[in-house]
């Protein structure tokens, strides 16, 4: 399963090349630089879930409909098992833990 931020990227790049739109453009509609849109687009930043909602709006899709998949599965469950030893691990464990929050936070907001 695709990290939700590596799914929207991949949607938005496609889009981008199916409408013959380029990074400049997507830039001014978002009233950013290019090289911000060039770091959102390789993955270097995550995306937040303002810009998630802005980038479906102008894609003219649901957000749902960006950071899914393909496949729904109403029942997503997530199992940790052992212990965070060094600084490292317990990074990427409050990274998880962010990106959980996030995920749920955006698809409440999408429900509402």
């Amino acid at each position: 399963m695709m990290r939700t931020n590596d799914v929207v990227i991949d949607k938005v790049k496609s889009w981008l090349s199916d409408h013959n739109k380029s990074y400049q453009w997507l830039a001014d509609q978002l009233l950013i630089s290019k090289s911000l849109v060039g770091h959102m687009l390789s993955g270097e930043r995550t995306l937040q879930p303002e810009r998630i909602r802005q980038l479906a709006d102008l894609m003219d899709v649901s957000v749902m409909e960006l950071v899914s998949e393909g496949v729904q599965d109403e029942n997503l469950s997530v199992n940790l098992r052992g212990s965070t030893s060094n600084r490292r691990s317990k990074r990427d464990l409050e990274h998880l833990l962010f990106a959980i929050e996030d995920y749920i936070g955006l698809a409440e907001q999408v429900r509402k």
